[in-house]
């Protein structure tokens, strides 16, 4: 009688312990993990990182002497940022370029967020506009939710567009790449 009290016992507390854990576990099962994002130091050197400049081009062949560039851009990329707004996962940057000196207007800078593939290939996942303005300083910043799955990594990068005489462009990577865990 005794073996039969403790399997009774043992019952009744295996089940009261297991009524515990079964709520708790099942309030977590329905719930997707929390994505997770880590920057990593970019690992590819495509082009400037970071920040950059350009200018105004090379003096014509008529005019040989050494001038000074007309006008100069400064042109600036954020790192990716992982950000929740309303619920939902964002990868965030912003895109900046100052110009000075005069013909450059219009100026600005456009955004695009790269994922990468393997094998040394990124893809463009989104664009933005170009952020076109008449003065020396132009921003544009946008943010991307994330929907894939697995582990990707991601880029911006920012182009400076000036018009000037003829028309220039440049573009700086940012200086890490962010890493999200779906």
């Amino acid at each position: 009688m005794r073996i039969q009290g403790k399997i009774a016992l043992m019952a009744v507390l295996s089940l009261t312990v297991a009524g515990l854990i079964a709520p708790a576990a099942a309030a977590h099962a329905g719930s997707a993990p929390e994505p997770q994002a880590e920057l990593v130091p970019a690992w590819d050197r495509p082009g400037p990182q970071g920040r950059t400049t350009y200018e105004d081009g090379s003096p014509t062949a008529e005019d040989q002497r050494a001038a000074a560039p007309r006008w100069r851009c400064f042109l600036y990329v954020s790192d990716p940022e992982f950000e929740k707004h309303d619920g939902r996962w964002h990868i965030e940057g912003t895109g900046r370029q100052s110009c000075n000196g005069a013909g450059y207007a219009p100026q600005g800078p456009r955004l695009t967020l790269q994922r990468y593939l393997g094998f040394g290939i990124w893809r463009n996942v989104f664009r933005t506009t170009i952020a076109w303005s008449r003065g020396g300083w132009a921003e544009t910043r946008t943010a991307w939710e994330c929907t894939g799955t697995g582990s990707e990594e991601y880029r911006w990068v920012v182009d400076g567009f000036a018009q000037g005489v003829s028309r220039a462009r440049k573009n700086a990577y940012s200086l890490n790449y962010l890493r999200v865990i779906c």
